[in-house]
């Protein structure tokens, strides 16, 4: 189940610009990683300091992720194209995170 973080400079970027790159962020990764179990925390940090308007953090499974680069790739083009589509003008600085955890939920 992937799980995507936000972290944007709320002093340069609407919550409203948030929110649609975080449902745009979600169906891109459900696309890219067949997955239908993605969600997305987003917020901005009380301490900024030297930070991009906008970070994407995906993280996932390591054992989902058969070749890191092909899903790298399937993540930031459509995400590229969603931001010429919609105008969108901040850059976002993406970071893909193949992690080794175990998961269980609602228990």
């Amino acid at each position: 189940m992937p799980m995507i973080t936000i972290k944007f400079d709320d002093q340069k970027v609407k919550d409203d610009e948030v929110v649609a790159l975080s449902k745009a962020t979600i169906k891109i990764v459900q696309e890219a990683t067949k997955i239908p179990e993605v969600f997305v925390y987003a917020d901005s940090p009380k301490i900024r300091i030297g930070v991009a308007p906008i970070e994407v953090f995906v993280e996932m499974s390591a054992s989902k992720v058969t070749n890191r680069e092909e899903l790298f790739q399937a993540i930031k083009i459509p995400l590229s194209q969603w931001k010429n589509l919609n105008n969108f003008k901040h850059p976002i600085t993406i970071t893909l995170t193949p992690v080794d955890w175990k998961l269980e939920v609602d228990i």
